[in-house]
């Protein structure tokens, strides 16, 4: 399962696992991105918010129901914001730590019994800033960070 599959990154992590033979559902939020999603062999398109708890538990049953279990997570949909903490709306803070902080650990958390069950992976995407932080970068590096540690305590949690 890849998150954010509908471009960059996670676009290019589904096409190559998709070459490679796996079968991989792959979400995205637009009807388009499914759309262009569902023409890569190999690939099952899932249309899933890491916001949405409900998109979420959908993206679970559909998966159940495949009855291929899941045996890989990849955490990779994720947005940016540049600018200063001033210039910063409560309301784009909050969506970038939605999607980049709080979407891994949704997601997670509502796959690890398909996870735990086929002994399956979890890649989570970080970034550089999740590490060193830039001046117009503030609020993304704060969620970068809390990725980071997400990351730590879960390889740990799951060992």
């Amino acid at each position: 399962l890849v998150t954010g599959a509908s471009s960059g990154i996670g676009r290019r992590i589904t096409e190559r696992l998709a070459a490679n033979g796996f079968h991989v559902y792959a979400t995205a939020r637009k009807d388009a991105d499914l759309e262009v999603l569902g023409r890569i062999p190999n690939v099952h398109p899932l249309r899933m918010d890491v916001t949405r708890d409900a998109e979420i538990a959908v993206a679970v049953e559909a998966i159940v129901r495949a009855g291929r279990g899941l045996h890989g997570l990849v955490n990779n949909a994720g947005v940016a914001s540049v600018g200063s903490f001033a210039d910063t709306t409560p309301e784009d803070f909050d969506y970038v730590m939605q999607v980049n902080a709080y979407g891994p650990y949704r997601v997670t958390r509502a796959f690890t019994p398909l996870l735990v069950e086929s002994r399956g992976r979890v890649t989570t995407i970080g970034s550089i800033s999740g590490i060193l932080s830039g001046r117009d970068l503030g609020v993304y590096s704060m969620s970068k960070h809390a990725v980071e540690a997400f990351a730590d305590s879960l390889a740990l949690q799951m060992a």
